[in-house]
This record gives structure tokens, sequence and C-alpha cells, in this order.
């Protein structure tokens, strides 16, 4: 199936870092977008003059003049916005990694899916698809078939995964992002307490990174708590009595590494 021969035009529903990045995405790869969607006039405006495109706030006012309907919206919202939408005859799908494919089940759509880019978006750095992993899911084989050749049309990286499977997959997401991005703000804010460039440790974090491209994570772990140094990790305890918080965390990964390393040893003895 040829996606472009079913799907020319596309409509977005939410104007935010995702919906920005997929009607640039789509648009790049040849399709029409054909209609934006925001709660506010401002940001709806906005995505539409740099899509060329019509706009709406009005869910219920959506023109049935299009081939698909993306939702980029907050996991939060998806509900609400899908009991709005009075589009039932046109495929539809949501970009979220942990909501089910059932938020559209009993809402009388005929065709669904999911259609979720392994990336976070910002609107300052706006990305192709093609290198990021696209992960789709359908209600029935047609649309299965449609997802995967529009998904392929746009990304070098797609993957057929059910609901269980996709919700794994974006809670090691924000472990293996978001938490670790929050890791590196409280090394900038403990260095800005000294007076310290985080640029010290950038080619640190770069290394650590370049490991991870060819190794699994727990062969690429260094540090105290993978050498179980208790001098080492008492005194770094010790010294984040000023910072409760960090200090909690930081003794509940060590307790993690550690575990961790003697799984990995009895796994190899």
């Amino acid at each position: 199936m040829n996606a472009k021969k079913h799907v020319k035009s596309v409509s977005i529903i939410g104007a935010g870092n995702v919906g920005h990045n997929f009607g640039l995405a789509f648009r790049q790869a040849g399709y029409l977008i054909h209609e934006i969607y925001s709660r506010t006039h401002h940001s709806a405006m906005l995505l539409s003059q740099t899509l060329n495109c019509d706009f709406t706030t009005n869910l219920s006012a959506l023109s049935k003049e299009t081939d698909l309907i993306i939702l980029a919206v907050n996991d939060d919202a998806l509900q609400e916005v899908v009991a709005q939408i009075n589009i039932k005859d046109k495929p539809i799908v949501h970009t979220s990694g942990s909501t089910s494919i059932d938020v559209f089940a009993h809402a009388g759509f005929k065709q669904y899916g999911i259609f979720y880019p392994v990336q976070s978006f910002s609107k300052n750095e706006t990305e192709s698809l093609a290198p990021i992993p696209i992960c789709i899911e359908a209600n029935n084989n047609e649309m299965e078939n449609l997802m995967l050749s529009l998904a392929r049309s746009l990304s070098n990286k797609v993957y057929s995964m059910d609901s269980d499977k996709r919700k794994a997959l974006h809670v090691a997401a924000v472990f293996a992002n978001n938490f670790t991005n929050h890791m590196f703000h409280i090394a900038d804010n403990i260095l800005r307490e000294h007076k310290i460039s985080f640029e010290i440790i950038r080619p640190l974090l770069e290394k650590t990174a370049d490991k991870i491209k060819t190794e699994r994570p727990i062969n690429a772990q260094t540090g105290p708590a993978v050498r179980d140094d208790r001098n080492v990790l008492d005194s770094h305890i010790e010294y984040l009595n000023q910072h409760p918080d960090y200090q909690e965390i930081y003794e509940i990964i060590t307790k993690s590494i550690l575990s961790a390393q003697k799984e990995k040893e009895v796994g190899e003895s």
C-alpha cells in the first residue's frame, strides 16, 4: 500500500512541540497539511502560517476534507479531545507513548491507531523524522498497513508495537532521557554553587554517550558505586547533607547500581 495514494492531506490536533514538528515533517515528505487545531487562537494561527494551512479553535468544526487526523496533544487531554471529534469515517491516530489504543475503542471511529515517535521534540529545534524510530499500532490489518506505509514514507526505522510494549518503551525512554537530563540539572546546580562551569564535565558526558553506542549500559558502568567504594560513597552522601533530595537520589541510585552489578556477576558466573 502506498500511503501517499491514500493519505494526501493531514489535519493536526495540537500546536505544541509534537504538532509543530509533525507538521513540518509531513509537509517536507510531500503531504498537504490541511488544518491545524489548537485551544488558543494565537498558537493555531502561528502554526497555520508556518504550514500555510487553515486553522480552527473549535474541534466540532474540524473540516472533513482531510485524509488523516493526528492527535498531538498531552496524554491528559486525549480522552476529552477524542470525545469531541465528530468525524468518524477518517483514519485517526494519536502520538502518545503511554496511552492505550483503547482510548478510541468506544468512540465510533472505524479506523484508528497510534503513531508514536521515540523522540523528545522542541519547537526551537525542528528535526527530520527520517532517523527517528516510529512505533505504530492499529485496530485492524488495513489500518496497520496504511500506518506502516505512512511511517516508512517519513522514517527509516518503523516498528509495529502493541500498547503494552509501547508503554514499556515509554517508561524506559523516561529513565534514559528525562531522568538523565534531570541528573545533568542536579550536576549543574552543584557546580554552580562552587562557580564551576558545566563545560568541565561535558567531555565526560560525551564519552559515556559514545560508550553506549557499542556497549550495553551495564558493561559501560563506572564510578564508586560499581566498585562499592564505601569511603567515597559515604563521603559523597555526607557532602549532600545540605541537599536532602539530592542525597536521597544519590543513595537510591547507588543501591540500584550495586544491585545491578551483583546480578551481572551472578549471570557471568
